[in-house]
């Protein structure tokens, strides 16, 4: 039964999808796209979506130590599958050398207890709250993670945080990024041994009431974190239901100052290198973009692959087959690059940078 409801589910997507005109309009972060904090009532959790069937929530954190170490770790609340407000905790840790930590857990709402007025949202042994700097901790199954992140550049949310789908608006996508660049501090410990998340970091949070594959068909993602800049930058591809046009958004940060949000930039992919999966990830990159006065030009290349990571591995397999043949094949690669970027000034002065940073390429 479990299996034939989804199955309708999907056929039902795909005649939807087939039938659509191209060009449906999409309406980025208004009323005037401004750069603003992210509020509290919008960190929080929103149940308001407790019958919609492709409602889905999460709380994202990243951090890039100075040993080398890179954190993933998300949880999330979701109706999409046969319950509502689902939980799921997903991290990956990938050392400076040795294997990665890998955590995924699923579970049902009673395990969930999360606040609509403030950030705080606990799912089984996990936690992610905000209590004037952001954290994230897991007690669970051998893995234990005590991670804080403390603003370096303040949190960042452009418009309403929202983009709608449609002429009626009523496929909604969000992001808030609490943490554009902050300075981490903590530790995970699994399988006997304990690693140093002292570095810098990220948090975003956000929740959409469509499922990501009928918007979006590629997400770049640079994050780059230097003494003096930071440099944020998301870059989605949108599906041909939405005449393949572009979404982008990032900030640019100088000594802890946020110099400006952009839409415009340039992260352009001029390499590419194939994936079993048949996906080609993009391994270098040019960047360049002005703001507040500031011009920033350079490339970027991969220097240690991470992982690439099969979305759905966590789904049983005749699921599985059944989604990537006919609905969607999402796959994630992950990467530290190194960066070599001229950073002009408003004063006409021109500084040399270089060094590490963490891009993802996702695809739906």
């Amino acid at each position: 039964m479990r299996l034939y409801r989804i199955l309708s589910i999907l056929v039902s997507a795909m005649l939807l999808a087939g039938a659509a005109h191209a060009g449906e309009p999409f309406f980025a972060f208004e009323p005037d796209g401004k750069q603003v904090r992210v509020p509290a009532d919008f960190q929080a959790w929103h149940p308001q979506f407790e019958k919609d069937g492709d409602y889905g929530e999460s709380w994202f954190f990243l951090t890039h130590a100075k040993d080398g170490g890179v954190l993933f770790a998300m949880v999330t609340v979701t109706n999409l599958g046969l319950r509502t407000f689902d939980g799921r905790i997903d991290v990956q840790y990938y050392p400076a050398s040795g294997d990665p930590i890998k955590f995924h857990a699923e579970h049902k709402r009673d395990e969930v207890k999360a606040s609509s007025s403030g950030m705080d949202t606990k799912i089984a042994g996990a936690r992610a709250w905000f209590d004037g700097a952001y954290h994230f901790s897991l007690d669970q199954s051998g893995t234990k993670i005590n991670l804080t992140l403390k603003n370096k550049l303040p949190s960042y949310m452009l418009g309403d945080g929202a983009v709608k789908f449609g002429a009626a608006k009523s496929d909604v996508w969000t992001i808030g990024l609490g943490v554009p660049a902050g300075v981490s501090s903590g530790t995970i410990s699994a399988g006997g041994k304990t690693y140093s998340l002292d570095g810098y970091g990220y948090h975003d949070h956000g929740w959409s009431t469509v499922k990501l594959p009928e918007i979006i068909s590629k997400w770049f993602t640079l994050r780059l974190y230097h003494d003096k800049y930071s440099v944020v930058l998301h870059q989605q591809y949108l599906t041909k239901k939405f005449d393949s046009k572009m979404n982008n958004f990032g900030v640019f940060g100088v000594d802890g100052r946020s110099v400006g949000a952009m839409r415009n930039f340039v992260f352009n992919p001029t390499s590419w290198e194939n994936h079993k999966a048949g996906y080609k990830i993009p391994i270098t990159f040019d960047v360049a973009f002005k703001v507040g006065g500031y011009s920033v030009k350079g490339k970027l290349e991969m220097e240690k692959f991470l992982d690439g990571i099969d979305v759905l591995e966590q789904v049983s397999w005749p699921i599985r087959v059944v989604i990537k043949a006919f609905y969607a094949k999402p796959y994630m690669y992950r990467y530290i690059g190194k960066y070599e970027l001229d950073v002009t000034a408003p004063d006409g002065t021109t500084e040399h940078i270089s060094g590490s940073s963490v891009v993802e390429a996702n695809y739906f």
